[in-house]
């Protein structure tokens, strides 16, 4: 069963994104909470082993944990999930990769805000356009830091990001944000995005946790432009159509 509709693909192309409605029961939600907080807490330990006090506080206040399918069997089966499979064959076609993956949590009242930036604007890759499918593992507002995007400004092209060494992120370089809009979403809910969207997240000042969930797809064997070779997780999730 389609889970995507032809209007959903269309405003994919135009506007650059869409939402869909919660995809997933309570209780595989909090399957996968849990394991976020079990690779927040590794992570924390770890840079607190390591003894470096600025890594310690961006573990604690702005948590990026990639390849998460590495090392979750729970989130391994995760991104395979019916939606994700439906977006890589309406998005991408019958052949798909997973690219990257990410637990992303912002700790209540604390959790730091995140840059606009363009996922491609990290790495260039070739092809360049892949689609980002941001998962609320918990509902999402707001003062909790949800997502802002920029409707359409995935047609700007790729733009320059400088780094801002003080806080360690890629700043796109573009003049008017007035157009931005937030996405705010209940727990289960996906928006599914280009990787030349233009994005940002504010900072959480409420007292709830915001877990996102944010694997991201390509077409397999991607070239990473910096490398000539192939990059990212390289790991195969559709096949002729079909998962695998």
């Amino acid at each position: 069963m389609s889970l995507i509709s032809d209007k959903q693909v269309a405003q994919f192309h135009e506007q650059g994104y869409f939402v869909v409605e919660p995809q997933w029961e309570a209780d595989e939600l909090r399957e996968v909470a849990d394991e976020f907080d079990r690779l927040h807490a590794e992570a924390i330990a770890a840079a607190e082993a390591e003894g470096d006090a600025e890594r310690i506080e961006l573990a604690k206040l702005r948590p990026f944990i990639g390849q998460a399918h590495t090392r979750s069997d729970v989130l391994k089966r995760f991104i395979k999930s019916p939606i994700y499979l439906d977006a890589c064959a309406k998005l991408i076609g019958p052949n798909a990769d997973l690219y990257y993956n990410q637990a992303v949590i912002k700790p209540p009242e604390k959790g730091r805000s995140f840059a606009w930036h363009q996922d491609s604007g990290y790495v260039v890759t070739d092809p360049l356009a892949y689609i980002t499918c941001w998962t609320a593992i918990s509902r999402t507002f707001v003062d909790n830091g949800c997502i802002w995007i920029i409707p359409g400004s995935h047609k700007w092209g790729l733009l320059p990001h400088p780094r801002n060494e003080a806080t360690h992120e890629l700043v796109a370089q573009f003049e008017d944000e007035s157009e931005a809009i937030p996405v705010e979403m209940q727990a289960g809910q996906v928006a599914i995005f280009s990787s030349l969207m233009l994005h940002k997240s504010g900072t959480n000042i409420s007292r709830e946790i915001r877990r996102g969930y944010v694997p991201q797809y390509h077409v397999p064997n991607v070239i990473g432009k910096h490398t000539g070779k192939p990059w990212g997780d390289l790991y195969p999730v559709l096949r002729d159509g079909k998962g695998v």
